[in-house]
């Protein structure tokens, strides 16, 4: 049977946003994953922020203090790698 966890995504307007979502992430050590935006979040770069949901809190926190404001938030689910 395969598991499945729920997950934050964000979305960022422009790649440079979502390049200093990245690097934000990584100085704050919140595990992240850079993944394509999903086509359901409509006509924004093509990077996105995958956060395990758990850490979303603290991404969020990180992500605001660093002004770097993400498009959209929506909560998916997938397989547990």
């Amino acid at each position: 049977m395969i598991e499945v966890a729920p997950f934050i995504v964000y979305g960022f307007a422009t790649t440079h946003d979502a390049l200093v979502g990245e690097r934000t992430l990584l100085a704050a050590d919140i595990t992240h994953m850079t993944i394509p935006t999903p086509k359901s979040l409509g006509a924004l770069c093509g990077i996105a922020l995958r956060v395990p949901e758990a850490s979303a809190h603290d991404a969020e926190l990180a992500l605001t203090a660093a002004r770097c404001g993400w498009t959209v938030r929506v909560q998916m689910q997938d397989r547990v790698l």
